[in-house]
């Protein structure tokens, strides 16, 4: 048991349309065309490894919503979609982090930086260009790595223990759970339309 709950860690997620089109466009034009572009260079395997543990992270968002529960407001007539308990695993969200710190580096790094295996290179000149095509998709990243592990507070502790609660059943929020997720609804807005500087998003 000890080992499992080192393995994994549980959250509380929002899985919704907003958070899907962020990582359609991480996984389509970021890290799939990352890990095709250094497949041939030696000794770097972070972009490949990086878009296998993005797919395994999708997967487990994927099969907590068809899972549910669902939740509903007080009045009982709307749901609030995509508001599942997800058990990520850690070497996959800390693998993520790992190249969105390479990524980064990769930014802000001088044109003259010794590249001895090429990857610099290969990075920008395949996906990386142009400069602000390179900061959106890599902020996109940040953002959605920002969602999937949300810092607890709060309102999260108190929507985790309703969907905790209810085990199988469909959740009907009270209105003082509703209220604590209308913040959270208004701190996951501003994680997605918020801009650089991305560090603004690891937390």
């Amino acid at each position: 048991m000890e080992q499992q709950e080192q393995r994994t860690s549980v959250r509380l997620v929002v899985v919704d349309p907003d958070l899907e089109a962020q990582c359609d466009r991480v996984e389509e034009h970021l890290l799939a065309p990352l890990a095709e572009s250094v497949s041939g260079v030696s000794g770097h395997a972070l972009f490949a490894d990086g878009l296998v543990a993005f797919r395994r992270v999708r997967e487990t968002l994927a099969e907590a919503v068809a899972r549910g529960p669902k939740v509903w407001q007080p009045n009982g007539r709307w749901e609030h979609e995509g508001l599942r308990i997800v058990e990520l695993p850690t070497e996959e969200t800390d693998l993520l982090y790992a190249l969105l710190r390479e990524l980064s580096g990769l930014l802000v790094a001088p044109p003259d930086l010794p590249d001895p295996s090429g990857v610099v290179a290969t990075v920008r000149t395949t996906v990386l260009t142009p400069e602000k095509t390179a900061v959106g998709l890599v902020g996109a990243l940040a953002r959605v790595l920002s969602l999937v592990d949300l810092t607890p507070d709060a309102d999260t502790a108190i929507l985790f223990a309703a969907v905790e609660a209810a085990g199988d059943e469909d959740v009907r929020l009270s209105y003082g759970q509703d209220e604590a997720w209308q913040r959270l609804a208004h701190r996951l807005t501003m994680l997605l339309t918020e801009s650089a500087p991305l560090h603004r998003f690891l937390y």
